[in-house]
């Protein structure tokens, strides 16, 4: 059986180039539609502020098993899942006004589930709220510190 170039049209493309733009938009765009508004930061950005001593709040939206698992977790960070989130806030929102202006910056494994607990926290009131770009994957990848338990 031979390929025909010429018998290749645009038709036959079609289904493949709609499958290859729904796996871009659910990998890129769907994260960052959801943080409508919230910035993302690249792992060095987060890493510098930690060495230069600046107080960060980092929060890791996973499972607690994700949190001590293979990949680990950002020194210091707080394990707090996206409804436990919700219900703390709920619950205790008017503490926050201490950190209306701090750095917080939240993560999960690759930054689907973060954008959400994100925006969030930017809708409690939190004016420096940004999303860990490519989550605990990528902050592993490049090497930096981690904790596991």
């Amino acid at each position: 059986m031979s390929f025909d170039l010429h018998s290749f049209d645009l038709h036959s493309l079609a289904p493949i180039a709609i499958a290859a733009g729904f796996f871009v938009f659910m990998r890129i765009g769907l994260p960052r539609l959801m943080a409508w508004g919230v910035p993302f930061a690249n792992p060095q950005t987060l890493k510098d502020l930690m060495d230069g001593g600046r107080d960060v709040v980092v929060i890791d939206v996973r499972t607690p098993g994700e949190y001590s698992g293979d990949l680990g977790h950002i020194p210091g960070a707080l394990n707090l899942g996206y409804s436990e989130l919700s219900n703390a806030l709920k619950e205790n929102g008017a503490a926050l006004a201490a950190y209306q202006d701090a750095p917080v910056f939240v993560t999960c494994r690759t930054q689907n589930r973060s954008p959400r607990a994100a925006k969030l926290l930017k809708n409690a009131g939190l004016n420096n709220v940004q999303i860990l770009n490519g989550g605990m994957a990528r902050w592993k990848r490049e090497g930096l510190p981690r904790e596991t338990r």
